[in-house]
Parts: structure tokens; C-alpha cells; sequence
């Protein structure tokens, strides 16, 4: 079966190589899409290197493959990340699978691979798996209730996104799993020893700063967040998601060795300060 990476790009230089180079052995096809110079909102932004870090990579089989898309009217879905993603999508039509992916998230690349055969037994509509985020550097790991954010990350052919990273279920592709199973698309979640890594709260003030400024759903981020949370975090903050009101979110941070996170992370090069000494 054939597996392509859906990977949306916006302003993660210091992330998009990591993040590439962790799943390339697996996967079949990488496909990056980008607004470039603007934000999800379609707002003017200054791009940084993110695109050319991407063309920098190695690429020996071919995999990589970008598009930056400006006008999206003509690609479905109800808002701009659903509709790069399917702009995304379109350029391998023929994958039997998608791997969904933003440029902050650490895949462990032997963790992939397990979950790719597993998958190609399984073969259900989509897959959820759990997540571990970090916040501020890679050795703050958050302690969040219940069991935490555990985002839909394999997709089957077919389905397209309809809002954010949320699926239609709805028309042709639904038919098309009654037909091959007898029943309507079901989204399975991953065994729990299996999990990716989410470096959205990672980073210094510059990047935290731009992402909330344009963040998808930056009108729920509290307005003294920034000043008030993120400039005050030590290792013994606690209730610091930037959700208004959704704090508990985040409980806490546990401190993690830098000997102790995965060769993906420890083994990068990353900006002063987001990694500490080993």
C-alpha cells in the first residue's frame, strides 16, 4: 500500500527538517503545502527559510513535493487549513493512505514504521494516536488530564477535510466503505504505546508571539496570555494552556533528561534554549 505525508507548512524553520527527515524512510510521498507570505486568516505575513529548509533537505527517492497555494476557492473544504490540506492531498492522488502531519510534530521513525504495518492490517477509515507536547523547551513535557490531545493521524483514501483537522464523512468516500465493509467509516485509535511528539509549545518569544498572533483559532487565545503566562513559565507553572478559560488543559510540566527524549529530537539542531545540555 502507498502512504503520502500531508504537511502543512507555515513558518516553522527551525521544525520542518526534523520533522521531514523522521518520517521519510516510511513514507512514499511528503506533500507540503504553504500560503507562504500569509496566514491561515489569508493576513500578509514575512515568510522565513521554512521553504528553503525544505529544498535544502536531501531527497534521493524523489519524495518531497511543494505547492504554494494562494487561492483556494476553488478546493474544498469550510476553512484555509482544510483546504490546504486537500490542496495537499491532490498531489498524490493515488495514495492508499494519508499520513496527517503539521510541521511542530516528532514522529519517532521506528514508532512509524510499527504503525504503518499495523495500519495496513487494520485498514479502517482513520486513526487517532495519543501525543506527548512539550512546552517552552523539548524537557518540559506536559501532564495533561485524562488522556490528553490525541489527534486524527492516518486517513484513507477518499475522505477529505472539512474544517481544521476534522474529516467530511459524508458523500462518495462513505459509500465507498459501506461497500467495502459493510459498515459506516470508523475511526480506530492507535494502541497506547504508540504516540507522536508535539512541539507546539516549544520555542522562544519570537515563536510563540507569531504563532498565537496567527494561529488558526487565535481569537480563543486569552488576551494576556502572552505577557502573563508565557513570559512567567517555569518548571513549576501549572493551568497554562492558552485557551481562555481551558487552563486545566495543561496541568503541569515533568522535567525529561535530554538523554531520555527520542534521537529525532536530541539529535537536532535546534535554536539555543529549546534543548537543555545533556
Amino acid at each position: 500500500m502507498r502512504l503520502s505525508a500531508v504537511l502543512l507548512v507555515f513558518k516553522e524553520q527551525d521544525f520542518i527538517q526534523a520533522t521531514i527527515k523522521a518520517i521519510y524512510p516510511v513514507v512514499d510521498t511528503i506533500c507540503c503545502v504553504t500560503q507562504r507570505d500569509r496566514n491561515f486568516s489569508g493576513g500578509p505575513i514575512t515568510p522565513d527559510q521554512t521553504i528553503e529548509r525544505i529544498l535544502a533537505l536531501p531527497d534521493p527517492d524523489n519524495k518531497i513535493r511543494i505547492v504554494v497555494r494562494r487561492q483556494l476557492d476553488d478546493v474544498p473544504g469550510l476553512n484555509s487549513e482544510a483546504r490546504l490540506r486537500n490542496a495537499a492531498i491532490q498531489l498524490d492522488p493515488e495514495a492508499d493512505y494519508r499520513l496527517i502531519i503539521d510541521s511542530d510534530e516528532i514522529w519517532e521513525t521506528e514508532t512509524l514504521r510499527a504503525v504503518w504495518n499495523y495500519i495496513q492490517k487494520k485498514q479502517d477509515s482513520a486513526f487517532r494516536i495519543s501525543s506527548r507536547c512539550y512546552f517552552s523547551k523539548w524537557n518540559y513535557r506536559v501532564v495533561e488530564p485524562g488522556e490528553g490531545y490525541r489527534p486524527l493521524v492516518f486517513l484513507r483514501k477518499g475522505f477529505l477535510f472539512k474544517q481544521d483537522r476534522q474529516i467530511e464523512w459524508h458523500g462518495r468516500a462513505r459509500w465507498g466503505e459501506y461497500f467495502r465493509t459493510g459498515r459506516k467509516p470508523k475511526t480506530s485509535y492507535l494502541p497506547k504505546q504508540w504516540y507522536l511528539h508535539h512541539g507546539s509549545g516549544v520555542g522562544n518569544d519570537s515563536r510563540i508571539l507569531t504563532k498565537i498572533q496567527n494561529y488558526g483559532h487565535k481569537d480563543l487565545v486569552a488576551q494576556d496570555w502572552f505577557e502573563q503566562v508565557w513570559k512567567n513559565f517555569d518548571a513549576n507553572s501549572k493551568n497554562f494552556h492558552y485557551f481562555q478559560g481551558s487552563g486545566s488543559l495543561y496541568e503541569a510540566v515533568e522535567q525529561i533528561p535530554t538523554a531520555e527524549l527520542p534521537p529525532e529530537i536530541r539529535e537536532q539542531s535546534w535554536p539555543e534554549g529549546w534543548l537543555l545540555p545533556a
